[in-house]
This record gives structure tokens, C-alpha cells and sequence, in this order.
């Protein structure tokens, strides 16, 4: 029976291959237009019987996806003759709007984008299909490639074995988009908007099926050599098969995660235990080995440079060409490498990947949402996730630069991610879920995000000439962000009990709050202080600004207290202490300039108690951030004198000097001061910003509305010293 059967399969493969393999009597794989045997060796290759196709699953695989294509096309042509049919029994039953054209009905789609109306008439809005969700894939993923750029990312990827499969037939001919006109289908397009070319075409030709050119096969067959679990060429040059990778990984979804949710948990992990298949190729490859760089960088206890070979293993998957694919892999992988050089003391060059991240997903429509989308409420929600991480991080470095934002601040049409529990949306849910009355682990994403979304108005007006008065001030914080903090809901507010694994993040949100108004206020406090030698009567200063005074003295002193408690009660870990360092030192800045030079002043206790405070933080953060050493220090070598309590009286013998009696302020002049300072609060500044910075009679303009007598005054203190117009943050 079975010899029957074998029999019987082989005259179907024979009646199936091309006219040269049976000739032959080869074995023919019966790809169609051209098969394999007949392609390699340059034969022609001629089907008699094109009627019957191979039963392979990839060809199955493509025929369903036609079909899916087509159904959906017809699904929404029944939709337009239905809306066209009521709109015409609209005109024909209401004499008022007789004058609409048959276009106008013709062309009416509910999904599609909505033009205004002419306020000048009766008119109704006209909707028009410009744009709408990809009709293909569920996202607006690319392939730019060509045979020469697969072949250059393979010879930049040396060590990795790779075969170069054949160009698809036609794809050399495919034309090029670069007028984003002649793109019906956005397929493989990237997002194009209601102002490409491509935009009227869709209009034009609603029913118009995507292009017919044969699908582009892969530049790329990956063939992994089987002894590792991820692939890097650099796998034996950097020792990887001593790390544990499950651990590095493991410790990044239990901590940093928690705060930048960018990646999906659970199918990540299954792609990484490969139950199911690894997306993006080499791009899986660099995901997996930052998120193991992060994971090993931010949980560990002490200082390691493993941390730095996965991030080597993870830049090896990638090259020049990798910028000619676009899917959220990528966008993912480039965002996380951003972070992790800010990290990492290279601000700038995580400054560049950012923007690359940044154009992705604006070039993948991340930044869009749209109605009647074909997409799973998972996948909907991972693309908000890496849209309003992505968020978080450029502001955080707009702020570490004192750059202008470069984030658009109109046109973004997509939600906030919702606050749901991991398990309660799965790739099988099929709604989306109602969000949670606690802290889940999207939480501080989302609170961030409503935190910069209300605050960016401040920060543009920070770093702006003229600096904002101190009454602008004032009313910004009070309107802005005691906005968000009304919004915070009572799970989430500062004194909240917060489960340990989330309780860095929440820390953190709470920390960069207090941080922000430091910020804001921080060179009311420099001219306050450096003015206290002119004698100035306080009663004259006029309140708003004795408010941000006051203000900024309050949030630095409660960021030192909230930062040295949380140290002291918190499992400490490299993420908390890089977080704790930077805020800390931050507010320890404003005491210290103060107790320098008003060491007699009533406050002059508090300030030493908070100095005091913050140098036995620092010790204990030492062992696990070394460079807090270094910023203790700092502020030994700037406060250690005037932390002294003065004797009451002093022996007639005794010797003394200015400099070591805390009754007297410090003789270093103003400008050697704002140098110091300078120097501590923004390190990032090189000498060509300090004097486009420091240029004279810039001061004036950095405290505009004060009278010309304390003007004067501020001249003559000051010199040609203006407060720096940007500040130092990575704590993104």
C-alpha cells in the first residue's frame, strides 16, 4: 500500500514541476514564476500546468493574506455604497442641501480625516479618505533594502555566517517612492500623511488594490551556528558563554522595566525561549542583548563592566544598513541604547541614537492612531508604550542639554498607554481591559508622560532669553504642575504605600517633581545670595521673588530628606543609586551656595543639617555608585569649613582665619563662585557654551522687572556673569 502510495505522490510531483526538471528527471521544488534547480543553472523554466500550485505553507500563507486583503477591500467598498445610499436619501429628503455634488457623496467615509467646514456656510463636513490604517501588516513597518545593502550588512556583521538569496523577480525594477505620490497601500511604505502625494492618490483611487510585485524575500538567511543562544560575532572575543544572560534579563523586567515599559513582557520572553519565532532578524538579536546590558547595569549591587560587553554584543548585530529597515524592534532597540549611554556617562552619543528612535517611530506612525483599525488591542497598546517611553526620554534629554525640545507638540494622535495589570491583555484579548485602582507596571510611564506633557511650557520658558520673571514663575507652578498633582490619583501620591518592585519608579516620578522647580527657581537663590554682600534691604525685594527664593529652598530640602530616607530603607540597587546621586547632589547645591555666603544667617542650621545629611548619603551610596565619592568630595571641599559650629569664645591667643570660622562668608569672589557652580550643576557645557552663556549685561535680562537701584547693584556684584541658560539632568 505504501509503495502505491509513493507511486501515486510522485506522478503529482512530476505533473507539478517545471517542463526541464522532467526532462531531466530531477527533483523540482516547483517555485513559481522560476523554480530552484532551473534559477541556479541558469535554465528556462516553463510550467505547463500553472492550474495547479504547490501545496506549501508559505504559498498557502500568501494566498490567505491576498484573500484577507481583498475581504477587507470589499468590506469597506460595501461600507462607502452604503454611506453613499443614505447620503443620497439625505439630499433627496432635506431641499436644504441640494447643492452638494455627487463627489461630495461619493467620497464620504466616516473613518477617514474630517475637513473643516466653511464657517461661511451651511455646508456639512466633508470626509475624505486621506489616510487610514495600513491595510496589510498591522503596522507600517519597511524594507528599503537593496541586494548591495544586504550584502554590506553582512560584510559589517564579519564572523556570521549569512547566505544572499536571490532578488526576487521584478524587485530591481520596483519603483522608488522618494515623492511618497504613486504609494496606495502602506504596506511597506511607512506612515504617509494627509499631505504626501500619496494622500490624493488614495482619494482618487479608493478601490485601487496595493501594488501586484512579487513580495520581497528576505536579503538575509540568518544561519546561526547552533552553540548560542543569541547571536553576535563578538560571542567568543568578550567571553559571553561565562555570563548569565537569563539573569541579566530576568533583572531587567523586574526593575527597569517597571519604569520604561517599552518592551512586551511575555512575548518577549517567548520569543527569547523560542516558542515562537524571533521577529526582525538581526534587530531581535541587538533587542535582546541591551535589554540584557540594561538589566545587568541597573540591578547590580556594585561596579562590573559586563554590563559594557553586552552592550558591545548588542551594537555588533547593527550597521549603517540597519537605518534602511524600519519596524518597532528597531525603534525599540535604538531607544533602549540611548538610555543606556546616558547611563553610561556618553550623553551625546545617546542623544543620536534618540533621534534615530525618534524618526523610526514617527516613520512607523507610531504618533497615530485611527478608527476602525484592524489591530489588536495588545498591539495597540505596545505601540503607545514605546510612543510615550520614547517621550519620557526626550524630554529627560532636552533637559540634559538645555536644548530645545524636539518633540512635536502637535499633531500626535494617540493615547496614553492604559494602566493595566500584565496578565489582564494578552495577545488573545480581543477588547481592552478596564484600567486598575493601583500601580501596575505602566503606571510611571503614564505619570511621567502627564508630568511633561503639562511642564514643557515651563521648561521652553526656562531656557529661554529673557528669563521668566519670578511672578511667571510662581503662576506656571501654580497652574501647571499643581495641575498634574491634582491629577495624580490617591494610589500614586507621594505618602502612597507603593509594592517594592514599583517603588523606584514611583521614588523617581516624585524626585524629578522636586527637581524640576529646583530647576525653575534655582537663579533666584544665586541672586539672592550673591547679593547679600550689598547690604540690600530684604523689604525692597519684591515678593514673587522672595517666593521663588523661598520655594526653591523648600524643594531642595525636601528632596534630601526623601532621597536619604528612601536610601536608607530601600534594597539599593545601580538604578536607585544613578537616580538617587544626581537628584541628590542637585538640591545639595542650593544649601551649600547659600551656607557659603550668608553663614550667620538665621537658616544658616537648617543648611548645615541638610550639607550633613547629604555627605552620610552619600557615604552609603558610595559602595554601589562610586562616583558619589566623588561628589562627597565636592561638597567637602565647598561646605567641610563652614560646617563648623563657631566657639562662643575664643581663647585670646588663639589664631584663626576667615576661612575656617563659619561666621564668615566666603572670600572667593562672585564669578570664582558661578564658575564653581557652574562647573558642578551643568558638566556638560564646553567652553564655547560658557561664553555664549557668561556674554555681559545678560544678567539683567535673566531677572527682567527689577528696579534700576538693584540693577545696578546686580552689576556691580556680578560683572559680566549671566546665569546659565540650560541645565544638567540625566536622570531620564
Amino acid at each position: 500500500m505504501n509503495s502505491i502510495d509513493n507511486l501515486e505522490r510522485d506522478d503529482r510531483d512530476r505533473e507539478q514541476a517545471c517542463n526541464e526538471c522532467k526532462r531531466r528527471k530531477s527533483r523540482c521544488d516547483k517555485t513559481l514564476p522560476e523554480c530552484g534547480p532551473c534559477r541556479r543553472n541558469r535554465r528556462h523554466c516553463l510550467y505547463e500546468r500553472h492550474s495547479k500550485t504547490p501545496l506549501t505553507r508559505k504559498y498557502l500563507t500568501q494566498v490567505e493574506e491576498q484573500l484577507r486583503r481583498a475581504l477587507v477591500q470589499v468590506a469597506r467598498a460595501e461600507q462607502r455604497a452604503q454611506l453613499a445610499e443614505a447620503r443620497v436619501r439625505q439630499l433627496e429628503s432635506d431641499p436644504n442641501i441640494q447643492g452638494h455634488s455627487e463627489h461630495d457623496i461619493a467620497t464620504s467615509d466616516p473613518s477617514a480625516t474630517a475637513i473643516e467646514p466653511n464657517p461661511t456656510t451651511d455646508e456639512s463636513p466633508i470626509e475624505l479618505p486621506l489616510e487610514g490604517p495600513p491595510s496589510g501588516p498591522a503596522d507600517f513597518s519597511w524594507d528599503e533594502h537593496s541586494q548591495d545593502s544586504g550584502s554590506a550588512e553582512a560584510d559589517a556583521a564579519s564572523g556570521t555566517t549569512a547566505v544572499h538569496t536571490h532578488t526576487s523577480p521584478g524587485d530591481e525594477d520596483r519603483v522608488a517612492d522618494g515623492m511618497a505620490s504613486l504609494t496606495v497601500d502602506e504596506g511597506d511604505a511607512g506612515y504617509l500623511g494627509v499631505a504626501s502625494g500619496a494622500a490624493m492618490l488614495r482619494l482618487l483611487l479608493p478601490d485601487a488594490q496595493p501594488s501586484q510585485h512579487v513580495p520581497r524575500r528576505p536579503q538575509i538567511q540568518e544561519t546561526l551556528s547552533g552553540t548560542h543562544w543569541l547571536e553576535t560575532p563578538l560571542w567568543e572575543a568578550l567571553g559571553l558563554g561565562t555570563v548569565d544572560l537569563d539573569a541579566a534579563i530576568h533583572a531587567y523586567f523586574g526593575l527597569y522595566h517597571n519604569s520604561y515599559p517599552l518592551v512586551e513582557e511575555h512575548t518577549f520572553r517567548a520569543q527569547y525561549a523560542q516558542v515562537i519565532p524571533r521577529p526582525s532578524g538581526r534587530s531581535w538579536h541587538a533587542l535582546a542583548f541591551i535589554i540584557a546590558a540594561i538589566g545587568h547595569f541597573t540591578a547590580g549591587i556594585g561596579p562590573s563592566d559586563i554590563d559594557r560587553k553586552l552592550f558591545m554584543a548588542a551594537k555588533s548585530n547593527l550597521s549603517i544598513d540597519s537605518l534602511e529597515v524600519g519596524n518597532i524592534t528597531l525603534v525599540q532597540t535604538l531607544t533602549l541604547m540611548s538610555n543606556y549611554l546616558q547611563k553610561r556617562n556618553k550623553p551625546n552619543s545617546g542623544y543620536n541614537y534618540l533621534g534615530l528612535a525618534l524618526h523610526m517611530a514617527l516613520g512607523l506612525g507610531l504618533h497615530k492612531e485611527f478608527h476602525d483599525w484592524d489591530i489588536s488591542p495588545l498591539n495597540m497598546e505596545v505601540r503607545r508604550r514605546v510612543w510615550w517611553s520614547i517621550f519620557v526620554f526626550n524630554v529627560g534629554a532636552a533637559v540634559t542639554f538645555g536644548r530645545p525640545l524636539a518633540w512635536p507638540n502637535k499633531n500626535v494622535e494617540v493615547h496614553l498607554p492604559l494602566n493595566v495589570a500584565d496578565r489582564s491583555l494578552t495577545n488573545m484579548s480581543r477588547e481592552a481591559p478596564s484600567e486598575a485602582d493601583h500601580v501596575t507596571t505602566f503606571s510611571s510611564v503614564i505619570m511621567q508622560s502627564r508630568f511633561h506633557l503639562l511642564t514643557n511650557e515651563i521648561y521652553t520658558r526656562v531656557i529661554s532669553v529673557p528669563f521668566p520673571s519670578a511672578s511667571e514663575l510662581v503662576n506656571l507652578d501654580n497652574t501647571l504642575i499643581d495641575k498634574w498633582e491634582l491629577s495624580v490619583p490617591a494610589w500614586y501620591h507621594r505618602d502612597a504605600p507603593i509594592p517594592p518592585h514599583y517603588a523606584t519608579g514611583h521614588a523617581i516620578m516624585w524626585w524629578r517633581l522636586r527637581n524640576f522647580r529646583v530647576i525653575m527657581y534655582r537663579p533666584y537663590v544665586i541672586r539672592r545670595v550673591l547679593l547679600a554682600r550689598s547690604q540690600d534691604d530684604a523689604e525692597t525685594v519684591p515678593a514673587a521673588i522672595q517666593e521663588a527664593y523661598r520655594r526653591c529652598l523648600h524643594e531642595a530640602e525636601e528632596s534630601i530628606t526623601a532621597i536619604s530616607d528612601f536610601w536608607a530603607t530601600t534594597p539599593s540597587s545601580r538604578m536607585s543609586a544613578w537616580y538617587a546621586l544626581y537628584f541628590l547632589f542637585q538640591a545639595s547645591l542650593i544649601p551649600c551656595v547659600c551656607l557659603r555666603n550668608e553663614p550667620t544667617s538665621p537658616s544658616s542650621l537648617s543648611w548645615r543639617t541638610q550639607i550633613s545629611r547629604t555627605l552620610h548619603t552619600m557615604q552609603l551610596i558610595s559602595p554601589v555608585n562610586p562616583s558619589a565619592q566623588e561628589c562627597y568630595n565636592v561638597l567637602q571641599r565647598l561646605c567641610g569649613p563652614f560646617l563648623q559650629v563657631r566657639p562662643a569664645a575664643q581663647e585670646p591667643n588663639m589664631v584663626t582665619t576667615p576661612d575656617v570660622l563659619s561666621g564668615y562668608p566666603t572670600e572667593e569672589s562672585p564669578q570664582t563662585q558661578i564658575n564653581n557652580v557652574y562647573s558642578m550643576m551643568w558638566p556638560n557645557a564646553n567652553d564655547t557654551e560658557v561664553d555664549a552663556l557668561m556674554q555681559g549685561g545678560l544678567w539683567n535680562d535673566v531677572f527682567p522687572g527689577v528696579n534700576d537701584n538693584t540693577e545696578q547693584q546686580n552689576a556691580n556684584v556680578l560683572g559680566d556673569f549671566s546665569v546659565p541658560q540650560f541645565s544638567w539632568d540625566p536622570a531620564i
